[in-house]
């Protein structure tokens, strides 16, 4: 239960850093964050996405679980009886399933299971708890539709921090947590008191700067230790499922990671741990977009067939 270091060298990343760093302006969450029409930005961004590859061999329908939209993304051979849930990123403001559409298809393809992808309501508009009921809400749908199932539950940055969000209402509710988690680039402290001087930071994507105002957006007036909003104040972790995070070592959200990571060994729970160096913020979607991306889709895949039982090794 050692963290892993992929290194990324490949010009399939390099190009995909070019992209990222075009598209978000040098930093997207970052200051003057309040100032943004994030209806406009969600608008454009859902027309981008559009246009993103999905795999062949995958279908993809329209779903509703007890009121909360998103899509299913269906293998044309489907292997298992069990479930992939993904809640997109975007920073607790924008993202959509949409969004998640291509990668989400690798996920089906590469496991030959059926993924939910959905939709939860955003802050500024909508803040906490509702979200988190959404996605709550859409999980234990699946839950009672599918009771002979077993569900993983990923995402990636915001997406990643409702994975832990999610568990830890499961966990308050009496209900049954999902059976392993891959949280990816994770958000797991909103109280502004982690440290993140221990590393250096090359982040194009997420800066500090940005964490304050998503705070105050999405959680206002609410107790930052409120394990719901920072779950590594939650005290029982030891309840969680097995665990994969994933980051990059140089991404602001890195300290998250290494948190939860630390914490959640310390608890007794099967944790690992896989980081890049030399990639970005939540590049884990790239998935079959580059030769490191995939390695780590490969890896995820192989950890929730073992935590299901589909594979002894």
């Amino acid at each position: 239960m050692s963290v892993q270091i992929i290194k990324c060298t490949s010009k399939e990343m390099e190009k995909n850093k070019k992209i990222v760093g075009f598209a978000t302006g040098g930093v997207m969450f970052g200051k003057g964050m309040d100032k943004v029409n994030w209806k406009v930005v969600r608008a454009i961004c859902d027309f981008g996405y559009t246009f993103m590859p999905k795999e062949k061999g995958v279908k993809v329908k329209k779903v509703m679980l007890d009121g909360v939209s998103g899509e299913m993304s269906i293998p044309d051979n489907v292997t298992s009886q069990n479930f992939i849930l993904y809640i997109h990123g975007g920073g607790l403001v924008s993202g959509s399933a949409k969004a998640t559409r291509g990668y989400c298809s690798m996920l089906a393809r590469f496991s030959g299971m059926r993924v939910f992808s959905i939709n939860y309501r955003l802050a500024p508009e909508h803040t906490y708890p509702k979200g988190l009921d959404d996605c709550f809400t859409a999980y234990r749908a699946i839950r009672r539709q599918y009771p002979e199932s077993k569900i993983c539950v990923t995402g990636e940055s915001a997406g990643g921090y409702y994975t832990f969000a999610l568990t830890v209402r499961c966990i308050e509710e009496g209900f049954p947590v999902p059976d392993v988690l891959l949280p990816q680039s994770p958000l797991c402290d909103l109280t502004g008191e982690l440290k993140r001087d221990y590393y250096s930071i090359s982040d194009g994507t997420v800066s500090e700067d940005a964490l304050p105002y998503l705070t105050a957006c999405y959680a206002p007036g609410v107790d930052l230790k409120n394990p719901e909003i920072s779950c590594c104040y939650f005290d029982r972790l030891h309840l969680f499922p097995p665990t994969m995070i994933s980051c990059d070592s140089q991404e602001t959200l890195r300290a998250d990671s290494d948190l939860i990571y630390k914490t959640l060994q310390e608890k007794g729970v099967e944790a690992h741990m896989v980081m890049f160096e030399g990639a970005f913020h939540a590049c884990s979607t790239l998935g079959v977009g580059s030769p490191e991306t995939f390695a780590l889709l490969q890896k995820n895949i192989i950890f929730v067939k073992k935590c299901f039982g589909e594979i002894d090794f």
